[in-house]
């Protein structure tokens, strides 16, 4: 088809190719040409696309998702035999550390994600190289690598000119358009880039004040407040409306921003059936007349609903939200500019007056091609929005470009620019929409939804029909949306049409004379050719049975009426006539006092107070900014500018779509591209808005099963996620590691009793903390955290929005401040909106972390992209970080500035908590006052500093944070590389001047007076004030801020106490003196450089009290040593220790050992030089014979995958039993008690010989060798098995006879080259999988020793296995034997006297296997058969087949059937013993014995024990399981066969 009169056709239009992720590949086949041959996967026979006429479309679509299974199955089968990982799952930093998967509680996404989602991930988030107007042009991306399935596209600067059927530009202001673009390039170079602040501060600026009187006169409503996103616009507003003892009565389909959002909010949620009145009338008549009474009714509903193209029924529902005293909220996202006469959306459509509907909410980034959202509604709730919702208070707000395209486009809707242009677009949509819908009908499609929406869902139904439908609508130059589960019901894929003003009647009759030919190719005509008749599955006939029920709700709802509207009278009482509170209340009760308010003076003067500026903001105002979040001052860039503004006049302003859906553009991919490269990561994901970034990043990945270790400081963003995740939380001390290692220990205590089943795996943990506390100016204790993260296996999420670009000599954050990889943090998140001088935020870890979120964010997934040129904003930004450090470098001397004038007393009356190196540095009081004292003084201070050029207000925090988690008042105080010397002096100057005329004369002194006892006098410690439950010492000063600022001492997370000599020795004691109260004032050198937090430095901090004072200081003396100074902290009361632990001997040995010992350590030296010699030549020698492991073709990994299974226990486990039951032999049954016997010598000698680097993945330090993981160390098992068995079996065949005396010489000699070729292969095989050449060579040797030594006692051996008694000399030698290996197992110690966890591991599977092997001897030797008959064989290949299938499966549903019964039963005897121990003796131990003594914690002490009673109870099950195995292998299963044995010729 034609593209279009308008346009010419632009194919191949290329891009700067920095913008793109990566160039083509060279050499690489035109991907132009798969497309153009593509043929549709329904069209295939398996496959087809007509089984629907058939079987109707629930069975057809379940049938298709069979194959669909099936074939994604196979794909990552081949991938797997290829040595291919999963991109989209890969979890390279979760594997190394033996982390639970991401996978644990969310299966089902991760199995759609592996199997459904690789086949069709080509038609989601494909780029767009152009600006978002009707016709663009859509980026190819081709396969990465040509091996395998699924594999990762990347993109290509070719691209294909198609007309844009699935944009929100319905009035096509997106774009580039002459009404707009100039005037937002203009307003970019004009006004900063960003506001730099929330608008609850300092960001309230000019044009957003214009834009919400603008907005509120157009919706025709009294206010309006604006949020700088869409779906933080919901998600955000809506906690702030609603609360707990509320209800929030939602529509089923409602957008997952509105759900969200009414999470959130703790009110109580109900939903009622889509567009169904009766059933909301129901919900009203229960709310009312019910036992649980409400405060208020919040009823929430869509304009246009997105899925389905529907208008709400809203002149019923505002109806009957009016008999029951309900609010409503309007969503009209897709609705506002779209229809209405006058663009007014819904109500105007419908008929419905504004004033009727409560609140009215918005998007910006549809009709009017920019982006945000809005709130309107009356006075009061609007100011109620504006101190409660996040969106006002944690996040930037809209940026001066955005609102200048808001207001432009409006202008234009509203007729106010002096044209009719507006009006023209607006009938233009509806004529298209009209016109495109009709079109669509008269092809026979199943349409969805009502005029005039511009949304036209169409049905698919199959799920190949998604794929199918997008790539042949992209061949004839279509840009369609499609979409599928988990977006919708798994049955009813669709195809969503969004049509343009923009859009000319030619180009949208081209569109469906092509889409025609597309329904025919994959029969989706479903009017023509309907279904089959009798089987359902049609979306219509559930809309009109969903219909006939509706009208029954409507007609008994209607019944129930009278008695319900009597019972919500009865709600009004006294003088509350309201029934229900105001809707600017949030969770209030209900009382005679609540009524509606006579003006808005309270919330407004309320949100004065706390800081906003003044009612009519001007630009430019102060000459000093201290509160402006950017850091690096490249808002005003000129450079910055000069892109953004190039960016905007190429691509325009909003993107119009979210990113799956045609809204990546070329600066998307770009700044994630060089986010991952500047943190060091593997990828990065942008999201569209700060604030709600790591609020989508927690409940992603988080599972309500999980556990959460928190920091009590954290933000709004994270206590959000928490909420939405509904993970068990568990708070630690601010900033506290010590604490966080209590808390971590405790769970270790939890995870030990508590759980359901001893076997079943822990709870995933994840380790939550900011980088940089906004609150209160804290580091998070980097280093101790990664420690605590990496020893109790937890993931770690950490946010990064003030650190990131301000910290570390290259600007990367906390990371690089402390010397940390990167890499060790599992999810890092971060704002842009600081020193990104943008707006949005981002995540970065591991590929699968960030793909997962791509499909699964809800931030990502269903909100608008970011605007392209904020995009270019924050690579440029980071970009100017890597090539300009200087910035970094003026933003930390204006951190050390401030936080040297908060701590020195130029600010007098004011401290601060910051750490060192922190970028945000909050002035809060010295002297605590009551919360509305403090506040008032703090915002006077601020308006008087402000009047005076001076830009600092108070420190914003939102309402909703729980009191505990609040941080101290103060004002808000960011470092800037745009401050100097004269600029911070003089902000001092006037804050000192203003603090003088306002604060109290007991308030002044505090700060000035730093002797040591200020602290007394005043009764606050500076930088005390953090937020910790009541009850418990808050971290004193000399925190983690720094590594040139800890403390003196500190108490390390193993108990002992170290010392920082640098910083102590040197600097605080060579003149402190003792003051009789524990305090050692700071040397000189302290005071002139970076502070420890205050002025005065607590030792008590690390002792617990001023009882210990003189013997800290005798401690820390560099004269004299105490037992703390040697690692053995005495506690208060306890006597003085006369001598220390390095007193005593580490260690006791016996000659023997010594020279064991000495004799050890030389093979292990011969062993670790072979093993390098070996793995230097042997793969060399490999890949000179094409058999490396690592080789790409298909053969060479179908060996290794085989090999490896025919050497692995679980082939042995399966085949060997088989062995046993089919022969029924003396010899049989030595084969399987020789191969227990070299696996258990094998793990023995590994054990013995492993390294600190045997265990490729470290076990969990509290659980030892139950971890599963993988260990490399000499010799190989599998090598000594494959070597042992072959040969044993064929000694067995053939007997001891020489070969030339043998009857079949040629067969013999088959046989033994196949014995040798597969102890090749399994060697072969270990190596592909991780071993050394030596370690396989050592088994291959072992095994050879083992076998030659059996050979001459092989009689001897059976006759015992044949014995009638197990009080025999085999017997006796046999229990002996695994004695003396459990016994005497020799282990390898760490440096730290712990046994290795190679080792550990060794020894349980040693032992385990000894068990197995003496028990399964016993039961052969307790086993009688029956009376001997005559032995026959199969003697046909079938007969063979039959046999041994047979007992194959009999034998082994037996076995495994019993160990899983043997399995349960101990589990619960166990768990019940282990009960009672916590219950009964535990607790009489910890209390009676331990508690007296203070040598542990109390943390350790309620985890003492526990711990490892849970080893001794997973040990006692193992061993059921072991010996239930061994005897039913043995024992049971042969006695079945043998009863079954008369009723067949066979020996079954």
């Amino acid at each position: 088809t034609h593209p279009g009169r308008r346009r010419p056709a632009r194919e191949g239009r290329r891009l700067n190719p920095c913008l793109l992720a990566r160039e083509p590949k060279v050499g690489a086949a035109r991907v132009e040409m798969d497309y153009d041959a593509y043929v549709p996967d329904s069209s295939r026979w398996a496959k087809t696309g007509l089984a629907y006429r058939v079987l109707g479309h629930d069975a057809a679509t379940y049938y298709q998702y069979a194959i669909y299974v099936a074939e994604g199955l196979g794909k990552n089968s081949f991938n797997a035999l290829r040595g291919i990982k999963d991109w989209r799952t890969d979890d390279q930093n979760g594997e190394q550390n033996d982390l639970p998967a991401l996978s644990k509680g969310k299966l089902k996404d991760f199995f759609y994600i592996r199997n459904l989602y690789g086949n069709i991930e080509d038609v989601f988030n494909r780029p767009v190289y152009s600006s978002p107007e009707d016709w663009i042009d859509v980026g190819i991306r081709e396969p990465e690598s040509e091996r395998g399935y699924f594999s990762k596209l990347v993109t290509t600067p070719q691209s294909r000119r198609c007309l844009n059927l699935g944009s929100y530009n319905y009035l096509g202001f997106g774009g580039l358009n002459t009404h707009c673009t100039p005037l937002v390039a203009k307003s970019v170079m004009d006004y900063p880039v960003t506001s730099a602040g929330s608008a609850a501060e300092l960001g309230y600026n000019p044009l957003i004040k214009e834009v919400e009187d603008v907005t509120a006169k157009y919706v025709g409503k009294e206010a309006a407040v604006v949020v700088g996103m869409g779906f933080a616009t919901n998600s955000t507003v809506i906690p702030a409306i609603a609360g707990k003892g509320d209800l929030i009565v939602s529509d089923a389909l409602n957008h997952n921003s509105i759900v969200e959002g009414a999470r959130l909010s703790g009110a109580k949620v109900k939903a009622f059936k889509h567009n169904c009145v009766g059933d909301l009338e129901l919900i009203f008549q229960d709310a009312v007349a019910g036992k649980q009474r409400y405060n208020k009714i919040l009823v929430i509903i869509e304009g246009i609903y997105s899925m389905e193209g529907e208008l709400c029924c809203l002149p019923e529902i505002v109806e009957v939200c009016k008999l029951y005293g309900a609010y409503v909220w309007l969503d009209e996202a897709h609705s506002i500019g779209a229809i209405g006469k006058t663009g007014r959306g819904v109500c105007e459509e419908l008929g419905v007056d504004p004033k009727d509907v409560d609140i009215m909410m918005g998007t910006f980034t549809k009709s009017f091609g920019a982006a945000g959202g809005y709130v309107a509604g009356d006075y009061e709730t609007v100011a109620r929005v504006r101190q409660f919702a996040a969106g006002c208070t944690d996040a930037c707000s809209m940026p001066p470009a955005v609102c200048t395209q808001i207001l432009s486009s409006l202008r234009v809707i509203s007729g106010e620019d002096g044209t009719d242009i507006g009006a023209k677009k607006l009938r233009q949509l509806r004529d298209n929409s009209k016109f495109f819908r009709e079109g669509l009908e008269a092809l026979g499609l199943e349409v969805l939804g009502h005029h005039p929406s511009p949304v036209m869902p169409v049905m698919l139904y199959q799920p190949y029909k998604i794929g199918d439908f997008s790539r042949l609508a992209f061949n004839r130059k279509l840009a369609v949306v499609v979409v599928g589960a988990p977006a919708t019901p798994v049955n009813y894929p669709r195809i969503r049409f969004c049509v343009s003003a923009a859009h000319s009647r030619e180009d949208l009759a081209d569109a469906l004379a092509a889409i025609s030919d597309i329904a025919d190719e994959l029969s989706i005509k479903f009017k023509v050719a309907p279904p089959n008749a009798w089987c359902p599955g049609s979306i219509h006939d559930k809309e009109e049975k969903e219909k006939q029920v509706s009208i029954k709700r409507v007609a008994k709802a209607r019944a129930a009426r009278s008695a319900a509207l009597d019972s919500a009278s009865k709600l009004a009482s006294g003088t509350n006539r309201a029934r229900f509170a105001p809707l600017h209340s949030r969770g209030e009760r209900l009382g005679d006092d609540i009524g509606p308010r006579a003006s808005s003076s309270g919330p407004i003067d309320g949100y004065k107070l706390s800081g906003v500026t003044e009612k009519h903001p001007k630009w430019d105002q102060y000459k000093i900014m201290l509160s402006s979040t950017d850091i690096l001052a490249l808002t005003n860039d000129p450079v910055m500018k000069e892109a953004c503004a190039a960016t905007v006049e190429e691509l325009g302003l909003g993107s119009c779509s979210p990113r799956g859906f045609y809204g990546t553009f070329p600066p998307h991919m770009d700044v994630e591209r060089t986010i991952a490269d500047f943190l060091g990561v593997q990828e990065a994901v942008l999201y569209s808005y700060g604030a709600c970034t790591v609020s989508s990043v927690i409940p992603a990945l988080g599972y309500k099963a999980d556990v959460a270790v928190v920091d009590r400081g954290v933000g709004y963003g994270i206590l959000a996620g928490l909420r939405l995740s509904k993970m068990d939380v568990r708070w630690y001390n601010h900033c506290d590691a010590e604490d966080c290692a209590r808390v971590f220990a405790q769970l270790e205590t939890e995870d030990g009793v508590h759980s359901a089943r001893l076997a079943r795996p822990g709870r995933r943990r994840w380790l939550i903390t900011e980088g940089c506390f906004q609150g209160t100016g804290r580091l998070a204790p980097l280093p101790d955290l990664v420690a605590l993260k990496d020893k109790h296996h937890a993931r770690m999420i950490m946010d990064e929005s003030i650190s990131f670009g301000a910290m570390g000599a290259s600007g990367r954050g906390l990371t690089e401040h402390f010397g940390v990889n990167p890499k060790s943090i599992d999810v890092i998140s971060a704002s842009l909106e600081n020193a990104g001088a943008s707006v949005g935020g981002f995540c970065a870890g591991d590929t699968g972390v960030v793909a997962y979120q791509r499909l699964m964010g809800a931030g990502y997934v269903f909100s608008a992209s970011l605007p392209p040129y904020l995009a270019t904003a924050a690579a440029h930004a980071i970009r100017r970080v890597s090539a300009e450090p200087r910035l970094v470098e003026r933003a930390q001397a204006s951190a050390a500035a401030l936080r040297d004038a908060a701590l020195s007393g130029r600010v007098p009356g004011f401290t601060t908590d910051a750490d060192a190196c922190s970028p945000i540095v909050p002035l809060r009081l010295a002297v605590g006052a009551s919360v509305a004292d403090e506040n008032a003084l703090l915002a006077d201070v601020a308006a008087r500093a402000r009047r005076r050029g001076i830009g600092v207000c108070v420190a914003r925090v939102n309402p909703l944070v729980p009191p505990d988690r609040r941080p101290p008042r103060a004002l808000r105080c960011f470092a800037s590389a745009a401050h100097t010397r004269e600029d911070l002096a003089t902000a001092f100057q006037v804050l000192a001047e203003e603090s003088a005329k306002v604060l109290p004369s007991h308030a002044l002194s505090a700060a000035v007076d730093a002797s040591p006892g200020a602290k007394k006098r005043l009764g606050a410690d500076p930088g005390s004030m953090v937020m910790n439950p009541p009850g418990q010492q808050p971290p004193k000063a000399g925190g983690y801020g720094s590594p040139k600022n800890a403390p003196g001492a500190k108490v390390n997370l193993d108990g002992t106490i170290s010392l920082n000599n640098d910083s102590v020795k040197r600097d605080l004691f060579a003149n402190g003196s003792s003051n009789g109260v524990g305090e050692v004032k700071a040397s000189p050198s302290k005071q002139k450089g970076a502070h420890n937090r205050s002025a005065s430095w607590s030792v008590n901090s690390m002792n617990g009290g001023a009882d210990n004072a003189p013997e800290m200081f005798e401690a820390l003396s560099p004269v004299k040593e105490s037992p703390i100074a040697n690692g053995s902290a005495s506690t208060g009361g306890a006597p003085r220790r006369m001598f220390s632990d390095q007193d005593s001997p580490q260690s006791l040995s016996v000659p023997l050992l010594v020279v064991l010992l000495y004799w050890h350590n030389i093979f292990r030296r011969y062993i670790l030089n072979q093993i390098d010699i070996t793995t230097h030549m042997v793969p060399k020698w490999l890949a000179r014979i094409g058999l490396h492991p690592t080789e790409s073709r298909g053969p060479v990994r179908f060996f290794y995958c085989a090999a490896g299974y025919f050497g692995s226990r679980n082939f042995h486990s399966m085949a060997l039993p088989l062995m046993v039951w089919t022969y029924d032999c003396g010899f049989t049954r030595l084969v399987m008690v020789f191969y227990c016997m070299t696996s258990g010598v094998g793990c023995l000698l590994k054990g013995a010989l492993a390294t600190n680097t045997s265990s490729s993945r470290p076990a969990n330090s509290s659980l030892g060798s139950l971890m599963p993981h993988r260990v490399h160390a000499w010799p190989s098992v599998a090598g000594c098995n494959a070597t042992a068995l072959p040969f044993l079996i064929l000694r067995w065949r053939h007997g001891d006879v020489w070969l030339w005396d043998m009857a079949n010489q040629e067969a013999v000699v088959r046989e033994y080259a196949a014995a040798f070729a597969y102890m090749f292969a399994i060697s072969l095989a270990r190596m592909g999988n991780g071993d050394s050449p030596a370690n396989v060579q050592g088994g291959v040797v072992v095994g050879a020793i083992m076998l030659r030594v059996l050979l001459p006692h092989i009689d001897w051996c059976i006759a015992g296995l044949e014995a009638s008694t197990v009080f025999t000399a085999q017997g006796f030698t046999i229990v002996g034997m695994v004695l003396a290996a459990i016994l005497l197992f020799p282990m390898p110690l760490n440096s730290r006297g712990e046994i290795l966890y190679a080792s550990s591991t060794c020894y349980r599977r040693m032992w385990r296997t000894f068990f197995y092997m003496l028990f399964f001897a016993a039961g052969s030797v307790w086993r009688e058969g029956p009376a001997a008959q005559a032995i026959e064989l199969p003697t046909t290949p079938a007969g063979w087949a039959g046999v041994l299938a047979a007992k194959f499966f009999v034998g082994h549903v037996i076995s495994q059937f019993s160990v899983w019964a043997i399995s349960y039963v101990s589990q619960l005897f166990v768990e019940c013993w282990l009960r009672a121990y916590v219950k009964y003796f535990k607790p009489w131990s910890v209390g009676e014995h331990r508690r007296g003594t203070g040598g542990e914690e109390d943390g350790e002490s309620k985890t003492y024990g526990t711990t490892h009673m849970r080893l001794v109870a997973i040990t006692v099950v193992e061993l059921a399981q072991d010996i239930t195995g061994a005897l039913v292998t043995a024992h049971g299963v042969p006695r079945l066969f043998d009863t079954l044995r008369s009723y067949t010729s066979l020996r079954i």
